[in-house]
């Protein structure tokens, strides 16, 4: 069996006649794996706010937009290489590359996502929280409105209707600990 890299689709399709669609690299990976060919198209989990919603909720896209690794045995490559979404073109992988590049990158991919599900499964919405401590953010309204402050932490108080973001700013000469809506900030590039 042979290690190859494979270019797909990045548009949504069905992996099969009345499925629903889904990304490209994940419908090919469907259909491999249907054949019995070991395919990983790996996925990333982040947390990011989206819209006005006042919470960062898991979104989950392609670690590798447009690719697909797949062990594919000798007579089974016409087959594979005739999956929908899939180019007929397939880039070999030494199987040196495999074991010291693929399947460490493969683990490591494993692992972010299994830590990401138990985020999910825990409903730990901090641990959702987009910005990392430390993370400089600008504000967009309130008194604080153009000022630069740290990412500290989220906080949830009992009275509080939702979680809000704990920063320091720099007032005064001294470090003040402010507390932010989620809404009213933004990451510094």
């Amino acid at each position: 069996m042979n290690w190859y890299l494979g270019r797909t689709t990045t548009r949504h399709i069905a992996p099969e006649p009345g499925a629903e669609k889904e990304r490209g690299e994940f419908a090919v990976e469907r259909q491999l794996r249907a054949l019995g060919i070991e395919a990983h198209a790996p996925r990333k989990i982040e947390f990011k706010r989206v819209g006005k919603k006042r919470h960062a909720e898991p979104i989950t896209s392609a670690y590798l937009p447009g690719y697909i690794f797949a062990e594919i045995p000798a007579d089974m490559f016409t087959r594979a290489i005739q999956c929908r979404g899939i180019s007929a073109t397939l880039l070999p992988v030494t199987p040196q590359e495999v074991r010291r590049h693929v399947q460490p990158f493969l683990a490591k991919v494993d692992d972010e996502n299994a830590e990401a599900n138990h985020i999910i499964e825990s409903r730990d919405r901090a641990a959702m929280c987009q910005f990392e401590p430390g993370q400089a953010l600008e504000i967009l309204a309130g008194p604080f409105m153009d000022r630069i402050v740290q990412f500290t932490r989220m906080i949830e108080a009992a009275h509080d209707l939702h979680p809000m973001i704990e920063a320091s700013v720099q007032m005064f000469g001294q470090k003040a600990k402010v507390r932010i809506d989620p809404l009213d900030v933004k990451g510094v590039a």
